[in-house]
């Protein structure tokens, strides 16, 4: 039988390991989610647009803050560290590419493309080669662009600058 001294030491330990669950699952950051299921074009004349609000996102990051050893916000350009690099060495990354949205302390800042390093398609909007340079960039070729470049936001910047050294 469990006497009440225990039984405190048990409440105590049960509150602390809730605690430790409770802080993980709210993890902060960077992420970057795939789009789950088919994506529908947002807007009529643009071929890679999408509503990175109105999408679902896979239940788990493909990267986040842990994976990434630094972000060059002028070059717009990821580096990662070593758990990164193997995410994206076992990326499957389609020719027509996959779509991610850009996650910041869980709000959703905008969505983008990841496209395979032997992919010769071209994008209207943000991409990224991840197994290549991880340089996130806007139109493929530089004058296919559709609409206001989404990758220069305030809040992402601000983030950025003060948590990544800057070169």
């Amino acid at each position: 039988m469990i006497n009440l001294k225990n039984a405190k030491y048990l409440i105590v330990l049960f509150v602390f390991i809730l605690f430790g669950f409770s802080i993980q699952s709210n993890k902060s950051g960077i992420e970057i989610f795939a789009v789950k299921g088919n994506l529908k074009k947002s807007f009529k004349d643009c071929y890679y647009c999408f509503d990175e609000n109105s999408v679902v996102l896979s239940q788990n990051p493909i990267f986040d803050e842990d994976d990434i050893e630094g972000f060059n916000w002028k070059n717009q350009q990821i580096f990662l560290n070593e758990s990164g690099k193997r995410k994206v060495k076992n990326l499957k990354i389609a020719l027509s590419g996959l779509p991610v949205v850009m996650v910041l302390n869980k709000k959703r800042i905008y969505g983008f493309w990841f496209w395979d390093k032997f992919s010769s398609f071209g994008c209207d909007r943000v991409y990224t080669y991840p197994q290549k340079d991880f340089k996130i960039k806007f139109g493929l070729p530089e004058n296919n662009v559709f609409g206001k470049d989404p990758r220069f936001d305030k809040l992402l910047q601000k983030y950025v600058i003060d948590n990544y050294k800057q070169d």
